[in-house]
């Protein structure tokens, strides 16, 4: 690292030890609002790519082979990372609030906005689910689909996906406010020990050479262990251990990493290592993914070890290479990051609905792939803000909906 690197870094340390309160972390925000951007071509791309009847284009060629390998690198850490962010923003929120205070802004942040969402907006998607209704109309839905939908709500079936929960895409919100609930004692016990607690005893190890990747372990022995008997993402919490034990992992590593001043120099560090294995990673994960299907399949056997260690150096190499990068450029702050942050939950909530009610009539145009990807991605950002700006921010109680700050 440059030397003005390492003085800025230990400015920022020492202001935050002195008064042992944590600084706001832009480039946390920025990972944020990055990720959550990224999600409306992923989504685009992954319905196009792997869901049937959500688009007239043919599902053989290039086209939908870069579509593929495009969702197949993100798969595995954009989401890992957002649970990282969690966990660090975790540690802030106590540095300042009593346990009680954050138990009740996770029921308002987490649990207000999931059950609103599955009981109005979930329905919305999934009549618009490719597949599922031939003619769509508003009484419909109203008389016959929404009251359906409602009753199945717990136990919902998309075409092609195993049965789970009316949350959809935010299977992460309600992972987070379970993480947030059953991990709170061990936060508390982490945060109360300090230095002299466990974590704090080990806070030197991982700050040696390289000691940094040593995370990755847990992650491989996850999938190792589980992935056999409950493969990864099945997003339906009673039978996702695999990907729950995975997660919940990386929401402790990213409060750990967070209380611990040093263990942020040392990701810092740790740039180029990670960055280069992040990237080896990715190659031996996507090969073994996709043109060696056999490696990736989820069993006991040697070729599955080889690729769960491959899978967990590729989460945790590039959850750190994008902390480091997002430190060394996304440090300040501007008005569209203020901007971005606020919206960003409420974005998130909404894109993959507005998404499949506007690729419902987009396919119909028979645009072609690339048109339609590109289409498809473009009006959803478009109706998302939209919504966000026309609809969401502009009554208390759209945004406590949304949990956004009343």
């Amino acid at each position: 690292m440059h030397r003005s690197d390492i003085q800025e870094e230990n400015r920022t340390i020492s202001v935050t030890e002195s008064t042992g309160k944590h600084v706001r972390r832009y480039d946390l925000d920025w990972l944020r609002v990055l990720v959550i951007g990224n999600m409306v071509p992923w989504h685009a791309a992954w319905l196009i790519a792997y869901v049937a009847e959500s688009s007239d284009s043919t599902r053989e060629g290039l086209g939908v082979t870069i579509l593929r390998y495009y969702t197949g690198f993100s798969l595995r850490w954009q989401i890992p990372l957002l649970f990282f962010i969690a966990g660090a923003c975790a540690c802030m929120s106590l540095s300042h609030r009593s346990p009680g205070a954050f138990v009740r802004e996770r029921a308002r942040r987490l649990f207000v906005p999931l059950i609103f969402f599955m009981l109005v907006c979930y329905p919305v998607l999934l009549y618009f689910w490719p597949g599922i209704c031939e003619n769509k109309s508003l009484m419909d839905y109203l008389v016959r689909f929404w009251p359906d939908c409602l009753a199945t709500i717990l136990h919902s079936r998309m075409p092609g996906r195993i049965p789970m929960p009316g949350w959809a895409h935010l299977w992460f919100v309600a992972y987070l406010l379970i993480f947030s609930l059953i991990s709170l004692p061990l936060l508390i016990c982490l945060k109360r020990q300090g230095e002299s607690g466990l974590a704090g005893k080990y806070t030197s190890f991982f700050t040696k050479r390289s000691a940094i990747l040593l995370p990755a372990i847990p992650l491989i022995i996850i999938n190792i262990i589980l992935a056999p008997k409950w493969p990864m993402a099945q997003l339906n919490l009673y039978d996702d251990w695999t990907y729950f034990c995975y997660d919940l992992t990386v929401f402790i590593y990213g409060y750990i990493i967070c209380l611990h001043e040093s263990l942020w120099r040392a990701v810092y560090r740790h740039l180029r290592i990670s960055l280069l294995l992040a990237i080896i990673s990715t190659v031996f994960v996507l090969m073994m993914r996709f043109e060696m299907p056999a490696f990736s399949r989820p069993a006991y056997t040697p070729r599955y070890m080889l690729y769960s260690v491959f899978l967990g150096l590729h989460t945790w190499c590039w959850i750190l290479a994008a902390l480091a990068l997002a430190r060394k450029f996304l440090s300040g702050t501007n008005h569209f990051l203020q901007y971005a942050s606020r919206a960003s939950y409420p974005f998130y909530i909404l894109h993959f609905v507005l998404m499949l009610v506007i690729g419902y009539y987009v396919t119909q145009l028979r645009l072609g792939l690339a048109a339609e990807f590109v289409v498809l991605s473009v009006l959803t950002f478009a109706a998302t803000l939209g919504s966000c700006e026309l609809v969401v921010k502009r009554t208390r109680v759209t945004r406590f909906l949304f949990g956004m700050k009343v």
